[in-house]
């Protein structure tokens, strides 16, 4: 029996293809390693170190901020250009390496 490999699809924002991040919904956080923990990211034949990382946003007319969960790739415009509507698939690989298509 094959085991179903866990993967992660979105659509990107205007503001994350412009700031080189893809966001992680809270729902899906149990896919990847808890926040602050680096993985192995593959993209194409390149490999690079990433994590997901906790920011607070402040809202309008909120009195605490919201988090969100970001997986930060703007250190890497080598590898990762993305454009506003692509659609990114992040694939578990195994437990510390995942691929990007």
């Amino acid at each position: 029996m094959v085991k179903e490999q866990a993967k992660y699809i979105r659509k990107l924002s205007g503001e994350e293809a412009l700031k080189r991040y893809i966001l992680v919904v809270r729902e899906s956080l149990k896919l990847f390693p808890s926040p602050g923990t680096m993985f192995t990211l593959k993209i194409g034949d390149k490999k690079i170190e990433a994590e997901v990382t906790l920011i607070e946003v402040w809202n309008q007319g909120g009195s605490k901020p919201s988090t969100e969960y970001h997986i930060d790739l703007s250190h890497h415009p080598d590898v990762f250009r993305p454009h506003y509507g692509q659609k990114v698939t992040l694939t578990r690989k195994k437990d510390t390496l995942y691929e990007l298509n």
